[in-house]
């Protein structure tokens, strides 16, 4: 049956924000060491009429003259360095032994600047650079070039810088639309799990197969349950709590921007900063904080021109991004802070949003906000593709577990409470997935993460396989991470809480082993009882494929086409090699992206050769059993629905399996 379809349901597992991300990482070099934004493509979309081009905010001049030492004038004084102890979960880290393959690092590579189109000096109806192409080619040579686009990119895709999400965009994760999924869901996955159990008791020697199916029940089960009892999101009450609480010039709160880069093309840092300086906030309310683990006199210079504060701190690159949040949390004061990674383009409504939840109830911690990204036909494969598997997260699954105080910190578009932080330093001590970690913390302090699903900014997703395997690995690993460890199972969340987390191991071990038993009973069926296999059986995986190809198209606000169902395959391969590193505690290296770095790493290429083995095994096991049965007589259309959706699974994993970019 299509991959889609065995464990697709509307419950996806921890999407942290790292990038990529935390596609997030969802989406930033941190946590995304694959992720190659320079050569990200996002969406174009006609500008807001509503957004007001606000000053750059006065922040005073940081020219910093030590990496250790923030300088420059300020009207609000810099916080000594806290003294903490350790997180936790820091030793959960250090006791993780490195890969000893030299192999398995990231080898960087040189890559050529973007080409950037700013949407909003475009012309709506002006033809973009790589569209202007004289005479068109003839229907082989297109067929060429598409191939090329497709699996062995000629050039860079033209980088079109994103704008903040209109004011149509901002409320569309409001209606979820989840009982529709939800029904037709769970009559999918009745309809399969018949099928599995029947395939499982049919013979004594395939009894093992029912301990897989249970473990796929149970995962179902838990989610669809969590699901089922959820809410929507109550709009009007925000909409009160905004009356409510006018912020104004005198009573708003002081607020701190964090803005972390590394070696990110200047077009996107530009393009962000562009967006931070509107931000509708008072002036001496607001510090912009440029976090450069690069240490570019670029990016310095750049960030002066906004009036925006510039930092390096003297221990990198200890911990990644989450070691420059803590350093710079040290260093700064303001009541309330956000983070945006660097490709991030806020409204200028982003903070009034997000802020009046926090003044309505002085025991929220964190408001996570959606990440958002466009897909438009003008993205490469893997954009539409990553772009669109975000949309049912953050407008379904964290809207649902926002009713039990279980959504999770992404780590970018959300504001922070110092207060909730403080005590622990800022941000977890944790080398990667610091946002999962950081919102488990606050809760288990006794805090509270909320989750508000208007889109107020956007971001870029992972333009290449590589990039968003990459990205997906390590938004698995913080789940993965945070569930095997004792202090998760002796923490003070609630037993709810506790089962809404437990979802995203379920799910990633889910996706992971469904490469392997999705294909196996048919095959096995047709060698070993052949007198049980008949075409009718075909009828137990028609709605879960019909759930994953028709309904969720009509369901979803992104374009969720074929490339949605390419993307599954990379993904579920990303989290197979996240749950076996976890398993042998191999642990995550990185290597900072930008536009002058690319990655290679031979997790991506090992995972791509397993994913061959496997196809061809399959295929092989296939085209045999059905080779023997024909020419001993067995009538032609029973085998039919086999190799129709064995075919239609190649190619789905085609792209996975040839694209190495």
């Amino acid at each position: 049956m299509g991959r889609q379809s065995l464990t697709d349901p509307p419950h996806l597992g921890e999407q942290s924000g790292r990038e990529d991300s935390r596609a997030s990482s969802l989406r930033n070099p941190y946590e995304d060491s694959q992720y190659e934004i320079q050569s990200t493509l996002a969406a174009d979309s006609p500008r807001n009429s509503s957004y007001s081009s606000l000053p750059p905010p006065q922040n005073g001049q940081s020219p910093s003259q030590s990496d250790s030492t923030l300088t420059g004038s300020s009207k609000r004084a810099s916080r000594p360095l806290s003294s903490t102890g350790p997180s936790p979960l820091a030793n959960e880290i250090t006791s993780e032994k490195p890969s000893r393959n030299p192999f398995d690092s990231d080898a960087e590579l040189a890559s050529v600047s973007p080409r950037v189109i700013d949407p909003e000096k475009v012309d709506k109806d002006e033809v973009l650079p790589e569209r202007q192409t004289g005479p068109k080619p003839g229907i082989f040579r297109r067929m060429y070039l598409r191939m090329r686009r497709v699996y062995s990119p000629i050039e860079e895709p033209l980088l079109i810088l994103p704008t903040g999400p209109t004011d149509e965009e901002k409320v569309c994760y409001l209606k979820t639309n989840r009982i529709v999924l939800y029904i037709f869901g769970v009559f999918s996955f009745l309809s399969l799990s018949a099928g599995m159990w029947l395939f499982a008791l049919s013979a004594k020697f395939f009894i093992w197969y029912g301990v897989f199916t249970a473990f796929l029940n149970l995962y179902l089960i838990i989610s669809y349950f969590v699901g089922i009892i959820g809410k929507d999101w109550d709009y009007a009450a925000h909409v009160r709590r905004v009356e409510e609480h006018q912020i104004t010039d005198k009573n708003a709160p002081t607020v701190d921007i964090y803005l972390p880069c590394c070696a990110e093309p200047l077009e996107i840092l530009r393009n962000t900063y562009k967006h931070i300086a509107r931000l509708d906030w008072p002036s001496d309310k607001l510090r912009v904080y440029v976090m450069d683990d690069g240490d570019m006199a670029e990016v310095k210079e750049l960030a002066e021109s906004y009036g925006f504060i510039y930092l390096v701190r003297d221990d990198r690159p200890r911990l990644r991004k989450a070691g420059n949040l803590r350093w710079t949390f040290a260093r700064t004061e303001g009541e309330f802070f956000a983070i945006f990674d660097a490709d991030f383009c806020p409204r200028p409504d982003f903070l009034k949003e997000l802020m009046v939840e926090h003044l309505d109830d002085e025991k929220t911690a964190i408001v996570q906000s959606p990440q958002f990204f466009r897909t438009t036909s003008d993205q490469t494969w893997v954009e539409q593709g990553a772009g669109a598997t975000q949309e049912l997260f953050y407008r379904v699954v964290q809207t649902n577990r926002d009713r039990w105080g279980a959504s999770i910190c992404v780590g970018s578009n959300a504001l922070y409470r110092r207060a909730a932080l403080v005590e622990v330093g800022g941000t977890a001590e944790i080398g990667f997935s610091e946002d999962v970690h950081t919102g488990f913390g606050a809760v288990d302090r006794g805090w509270k993460v909320k989750y508000v699903p208007l889109c107020l900014a956007t971001g870029i997703c992972p333009n290449s396989p590589r990039a968003f395997f990459s990205q997906q690995m390590r938004w698995a690993r913080g789940s993965t991470t945070l569930l095997t460890t004792k202090h998760f199972w002796v923490s003070n969340l609630t037993l709810m809480q506790k089962i809404c987390y437990l979802c995203g191991l379920l799910y990633y071990s889910a996706v992971s082993l469904n490469i392997f038993l999705s294909p196996i009973p048919g095959i096995l069926l047709l060698w070993l009882r052949p007198e049980w296999f008949r075409y009718w059986n075909l009828a137990f995986a028609i709605p879960s494929i019909i759930y994953g190809l028709i309904l969720f198209r009509y369901w979803a606000k992104a374009e969720y086409g074929l490339n949605v169902q390419h993307i599954m395959v990379v993904q579920s391969y990303a989290y197979l090699t996240s749950i076996k590193d976890r398993l042998f505690g191999v642990e995550l290296l990185w290597a900072a992206s930008g536009d002058k770095k690319a990655h290679k790493s031979n997790k991506f290429r090992n995972m791509r050769i397993l994913a061959w083995i496997w196809a061809l095994l399959v295929f092989g096991g296939m085209v045999s059993a059905v080779t023997w049965r024909l020419a001993h007589g067995f009538p032609w259309y029973h085998p039919l629905p086999l190799i129709i959706i064995n075919v239609y699974n190649l190619y789905l994993a085609n792209r996975f399996l040839l694209c190495n970019w």
